[in-house]
């Protein structure tokens, strides 16, 4: 075999802007055709995953991007949310065709990992084990192929087919086998077809000198005109691996490439700048289409969260490549350029990869920090665009639903700065979790999207929308469609990691896209499908704008918007509308329309629409002569006559449940006008538990729709414990409705407030809890002190019973606990779990707190008494009297962590070092263990907050915890591996 060698600039990372590798790939030579290979019998067809082909060589043992708990924003929802589709109706999608591309053979296949490009004749589809080549129809050309039929012995996988539109060739790369010896330790192969007929060409075939220096993980391809552009999830750190070159990033010679020459220059370079740990993928951007940018200006582009380490605010860093191939040692690569966008949240699960909940088996890997396969790129005329995407978390803080976070970047022309032209963040309008999104344009400017979609009802849906080039920004216009439906749910955590979308040569409007669902096993589906319109004459009736629900009269307007639809502009065609089944009017729209533009168009004749409470039934049409598409032509709205005169209650505001109430407590209620006419000074009343009613006016005017609140003179006697019924209504005259004038709401007075005085005798009480946590309450004026907002936690897998100190104003001092397990405020003797006395000479005593066998989980009141054991008054009883003391009330939350226990290290130690300002150093040692470990952190509803793998150093494992964003309480430790691990609580203050 033909030897290589390897050169490393010797310029320091830290200054060096030029390439940090500079050799040529190993040429290993022609590959004759499939179809010769398939004539003489030396075809290899695969045999998929498994015991012939063994484990997947990359097991995607990914850490996790490093995230501060509590740290980036949004805090609340997605601000870029699309919360609903558009209204006006768009074309409705359809597939043109679907067919599956591979069926799996064995259940380890998944993820399968699939990739797909689609020529002027052929669409190669390929996976992990193998490849296959249909025509355009969806009819398979051979069977599925061994990698090993382009490159011998290997079938490691990984595999990103690619179509050179302006060479008019296909690409089929995998990672190099790092099992076949020194010579092939790390690396990727690639294999050109030398013409634009994948199954009767022959291939020019690279292979182990693609070395990257370590194992190029996640690569991704994009073609460029000077390069075939590589990006890897790489490990670059050299204590982590001694191969580590420093190089991401790689760029292979197109022209050479194409040529089948054996002196094809490979160049890697850092990426400055860089905030990420361990697990990214980057993207550079590909040329969606035939026409190639000018040489030069190769950008890349990678997210970065403001929720990482390192980062302060949520941007996009883009890097440029120039690459000089007659000199390489003039290539450079750019500092990154930030662009600033709206706040993001990319982090699932504090970074795990286990994120999205299917009907039945194991949560989903959602793909975070992924920039997804590819960023397309199109020249137009007067700028160049770049559209891609990447998963987002739109949920506010706490909560998690997958969305797709998606870019259009513009630039005014070749070397000219990138800016976003605009950003969109699309989720499934049936509540579903979006993700794992592969999106292009068309030579329209129209954008396309593949996209999966998963919830604890449904299993993996294949789907595509998209938006048209005048459509509002930020939006996807077209209907969520469906390509194929699962009929099982995954059997592993791991799903897809690649999908692709490609656009059709032939017409550069019809869009390929292949993704992974399970019909009942793993299959890869391609969906075909297109945005460009087929019809040529098509308007239709897109919304009817008016009339609204309101109080109507007999001249109601009626307003439509008419959209366009077809391909030709179009002009001078009626309209109509009727009323229920009366007759039609029609009338005539002399605007022009071209594609996918409305116009808004109001009928000179009105409606009578006078019938109070009456629901109307408006059909509006466009009646285009010679239309192709009849059946969007119409659109039907249902319209109701709201009665001019109707009030009523919407909510009863106070009182509300809580301990304490009083003989007086107010009475708010909220009063709505439910009808179409304003309404002045509403007759309202309350009582109690059907008691007399109290009467007043609430003064001032309601408009349409609007409410108001308004609180009674007359107050409410809830002062005895127990619930009370408060009816409340009003007496509007003439009242249209009145079955929406009452409201009745139960309240509850569920808990006594002690009296007593602490304020002579200082004998309050200072609680320090179980971790550490030290709470002191002011003096109260009757000894009570309702300190519920702040949590105390008990955990019981360290048992039921449980130690702290309470801290007395004086000797002697005695103390009750209770919890409120039955949570009706009253204390009882039963719910006693604590008692005791402060020794003669002392100020502060141990406590003990006993829980029931089997406590159920959750927040309860509990309830510390403390008092003079000389002075009078009741201890025992938690709402008697009591002359001289200190009440104060907290919330404990009972815990129970095992779910984060697993299986105990055998050996081990771990050790939290709590430092300022809620810094934390933890420290595994004494393992007697070699490989990585994971450190998690939970919170303890079961919340996963923090995921990282942890490098062996020096046979202990250390990782810097930041808390100092996170919200006060008490967190959960765990570091280990996925079996095995060692458990520690850490208090945030």
């Amino acid at each position: 075999m033909v030897s290589f060698f390897f050169f490393v600039n010797p310029v320091k990372a830290q200054e060096k802007t030029g390439p940090g590798t500079i050799r040529e790939l190993h040429y290993v030579g022609k590959v004759v055709s499939l179809a010769e290979q398939i004539k003489t019998g030396t075809f290899i067809k695969s045999t998929g995953k498994g015991e012939d082909e063994g484990e997947e060589i990359n097991p995607k043992h990914r850490g996790a991007n490093k995230t501060v708990p509590g740290k980036g924003f949004p805090k609340g929802p997605d601000p870029l949310l699309q919360k609903n589709p558009v209204k006006s109706r768009s074309r409705q999608a359809k597939p043109i065709r679907v067919f599956d591309a591979h069926i799996s053979k064995n259940t380890d296949d998944v993820p399968s990992d699939p990739t797909g490009a689609v020529g002027p004749n052929h669409y190669i589809a390929a996976w992990n084990s193998g490849f296959r080549i249909f025509d355009k129809l969806g009819n398979p050309l051979i069977d599925e192929a061994s990698f090993a039929t382009l490159f011998d012995g290997n079938i490691a996988g990984d595999p990103i087919v690619l179509y050179d539109a302006a060479a008019d060739r296909f690409l089929i790369t995998e990672f190099e086998d790092n099992d076949r010896g020194e010579e092939f330790e790390n690396g990727l192969n690639i294999a050109v077809s030398m013409g634009p007929d994948p199954v009767n060409s022959g291939w020019y075939v690279y292979t182990a000198g693609f070395e990257t220096g370590a194992f190029p993980d996640y690569p991704k391809y994009s073609i460029w005109r000077d390069g075939y552009y590589v990006t890897s999830n790489i490990v670059t750190n050299p204590d982590r691996d001694p191969n580590a070159t420093g190089d991401n990033i790689f760029v292979l010679d197109r022209d050479k490439l194409l040529q089948g020459a054996d002196d094809v220059g490979f160049l890697g370079f850092p990426l400055p700048g860089l905030k990420r740990t361990n697990f990214y993928s980057p993207q550079f951007f590909n040329v969606a289409a035939k026409e190639l940018p000018e040489d030069g200006d190769a950008t890349l582009v990678f997210l970065q969260d403001d929720a990482w380490e390192g980062v302060a605010d949520d941007h996009l860093n883009l890097w440029t490549v120039n690459v000089d191939w007659d000199n390489p040692d003039n290539s450079s690569i750019s500092a990154p350029t930030e662009i600033n966008t709206a706040d993001f949240k990319s982090v699932f699960d504090g970074g795990a990869f286990e994120n999205l909940s299917q009907p039945a088996g194991p949560d989903i890997d959602v793909l975070q920090a992924t920039i997804m396969n590819q960023v397309q790129f199109w020249a137009f005329p007067g700028y160049n665009s770049a559209v891609f995407n990447f998963v987002v978390n739109v949920a506010p803080e706490g909560q998690e639903q997958a969305g797709i976070r998606w870019y259009e970047l513009r630039q005014n022309g070749a070397g000219q700065p990138w800016s976003i032209f605009q950003e969109g963040t699309y989720t499934s309008p049936d509540g579903q979790d979006a993700f794992a999104a592969s999106m292009s344009m068309d030579k329209n400017g129209s954008i396309g999207m593949g996209f999966s979609t998963v919830s604890a009802e449904k299993p993996i849906t294949i789907n595509y929308t998209g938006r048209y080039r005048n459509d509002s920004p930020g939006m996807m216009s077209v209907p969520k469609t469906v390509i194929a439906q699962s009929s099982s749910n995954n059997p592993s955590s791991r799903y897809a990691d690649y999908t692709h979308l490609t656009l059709d040569p032939t017409d550069e409007e019809t869009f390929w896209y292949v993704s992974e669902y399970f019909n009942p096993q793993l299959r890869d589906v391609v969906g075909v499908f297109k945005l460009a319109p087929e019809a040529i004459k098509d308007v239709q009736v897109s919304e009817i704008l008016t009339p609204d629900d309101a109080t109507l009269t007999n001249a109601e307007e009626v307003k439509i918007k008419i959209r366009n639809g077809g391909l030709r502009s179009q002009g001078d065609f009626d309209v109509s509308y009727r009323v229920d089944s009366g007759p039609k009017v029609t009338e005539h729209f002399t605007g022009s329309l071209s594609f996918n533009e409305t116009a808004e168009f109001t009928f000179n004749q009105t409606a009578d629409l006078s019938a109070a409470g009456t629901t109307y039934q408006i059909t509006a049409k466009t009646e285009l002569s010679g239309d192709q598409n009849p059946e969007n032509d119409t659109l039907i709205k249902l319209v109701k006559h709201i009665a001019g005169r109707d009030v009523g209650i919407a909510n009863i505001v106070q009182p509300i449940t809580e301990g304490g109430q009083t003989a007086a407590e107010n009475v708010t209620v909220s009063i709505a006008n439910f009808g179409g006419l304003p309404q002045v000074d509403i007759p309202v009343y309350f009582s109690v538990n059907g008691g007399a009613f109290a009467k007043e006016v609430a003064s001032g005017t309601i408009a349409p729709g609007a409410k108001i609140e308004y609180t009674f003179d007359q107050t409410a006697d809830l002062s005895v414990l127990g619930d009370y019924e408060i009816l409340a209504g009003t007496e509007l005259p003439q009242d249209a409705i009145t079955t929406n004038d009452t409201l009745t709401k139960i309240v509850s007075n569920f808990y006594c407030t002690p009296g007593g005085n602490c304020r002579n005798y200082n004998d309050g009480v200072t609680l320090i809890d179980l971790d550490g946590q030290r709470i002191e309450t002011a003096c109260s004026a009757d000894g009570y002190v309702d300190n519920t907002e702040t949590v105390f936690t008990l955990d019981i897998l360290d048992g039921l019973s449980q130690e702290g100190t309470l801290q007395m104003g004086y000797e002697n001092s005695a103390y009750v606990i209770f919890i409120d397990f039955n949570k009706n405020g009253a204390f009882e003797p039963s719910e006693q779990v604590s008692s005791g006395s402060v020794a003669a000479g002392e100020t502060d005593t141990p406590f003990t707190i006993t829980l029931p066998e089997n406590p159920a989980l959750g927040d309860y009141r509990m309830r510390v008494r403390g008092k003079d054991s000389q002075q009078k008054g009741d201890l025992d009883d938690p709402c008697g009297f009591l002359d001289f003391g200190r009440t104060t009330d907290f919330t404990v939350k009972i815990i129970d962590p095992s779910f984060v226990q697993g299986v105990k290290l055998k050996e081990g130690e771990l050790v939290v070092f709590s430092k300022e300002n809620d810094q934390f150093n933890l420290l595994l040692r004494d393992t007697g263990m070699e490989q990585d470990m994971i450190v998690n952190v939970f919170a303890v509803t079961g919340q996963k907050i923090v995921e990282n793998r942890i490098p062996n150093t020096n046979g202990n494992y250390l990782y810097d915890l930041d808390m100092s964003y996170a919200t006060p309480g008490v967190y959960i430790v765990r570091i280990g591996t996925r079996k095995e691990g060692l458990v520690q609580k850490i208090l945030v203050r």
